[in-house]
């Protein structure tokens, strides 16, 4: 698969989508959210690599850490990871990029005043590939002092098609519930003997089993120009798509040495509308800029006649 970038084709499609859902599409051109989901992190053959438990048995997300109020309650704790952040989307290029709030990921009980196992995201972008709502993403994780490189590729069918009607419901009207099941769905969480599911149901944007073309890692797809605009790496993206394989595991994999041919899943879950930045209004023209201007082409008239008499 090698999907080409129609930048006019796609632009008519998440246009059509908003104005299909009554959204003010003329105005909105950047739509920032904020997201919750999950993170998986599956091994080079599938199987599930389930978070250092103590991180969530002993409460990390509960309120008194700064969780939000019964987020404990959640199933896959210890095993998918709760993450969450915000995403910048022009609806004219198809581009975005996104902030992946810190979370701990293998290793330190929280309390311990070590924090070599948070993971931080850096420069995360993505971009729309096509007119079905697939799209790559990249990013850079610092995690136990070191960077490690990631790409995915993911549906995002049900994110494009509902977030017209989140804008025209107002300030935090969310998107959850719809899209297609994420590659990691009907993962094993636990032994043949005994299996352990924590399926978490249809995602607004699901990670696929794509996988993003061999140089995509550490590559920067979108830049943020200004508040109304999100451009397009063209370069990054051609890499990005070029060489895309499909090898029926959720995520990408990894090149980093920590992680090689490990594969990371972000899955978004729920998405609630923050805010639209309109493009600038067109700057209007004084009234005396046009007086001047018609009485200068009069005087060159006049100019003119009296030339040729």
């Amino acid at each position: 698969m090698n999907p080409s970038f129609k930048k006019t084709a796609l632009a008519a499609v998440v246009a059509g989508t908003f104005a299909a859902a009554g959204a003010p599409q003329v105005e909105a051109n950047v739509v920032n959210v904020s997201w919750t989901g999950a993170f998986t992190m599956l091994g080079p053959g599938g199987t599930s690599v389930p978070n250092a438990g103590s991180n969530y048995a002993a409460g990390f997300y509960s309120t008194a850490n700064g969780g939000s109020a019964g987020s404990t309650a959640f199933g896959w704790l210890g095993n998918r990871t709760p993450v969450s952040g915000t995403m910048s989307f022009d609806t004219s290029s198809g581009a975005g990029v996104a902030t992946v709030n810190p979370f701990f990921f293998f290793g330190v009980t929280p309390g311990s005043g070590v924090n070599t196992s948070v993971a931080r995201a850096l420069g995360v972008s993505f971009q729309v590939i096509d007119t079905v709502g697939d799209m790559i993403g990249t990013m850079l994780f610092s995690w136990n002092g070191a960077g490690h490189s990631v790409s995915i590729v993911m549906n995002a069918s049900g994110m494009l098609t509902n977030l017209g009607a989140a804008i025209g419901g107002g300030p935090s009207s969310t998107v959850s519930g719809v899209g297609v099941l994420a590659a990691s769905e009907n993962v094993n969480f636990g032994t043949t003997v005994t299996p352990v599911f924590f399926p978490m149901g249809p995602a607004p944007a699901a990670t696929e089993t794509m996988n993003t073309g061999p140089g995509c890692n550490g590559l920067t797809i979108a830049t943020q120009v200004n508040a109304y605009t999100i451009a397009t790496n063209m370069a990054t993206l051609g890499t990005c798509t070029t060489g895309m394989t499909n090898d029926t595991i959720g995520g990408s994999p990894m090149t980093s040495p920590a992680f090689g041919g490990y594969n990371a899943n972000f899955d978004i879950l729920s998405v609630h509308f923050d805010s639209f930045v309109p493009p600038p209004a067109p700057v209007p023209v004084p009234a005396a800029v046009w007086l001047f201007g018609s009485g200068l082409v009069g005087l060159v008239g006049i100019a003119r006649r009296k030339k040729k008499a």
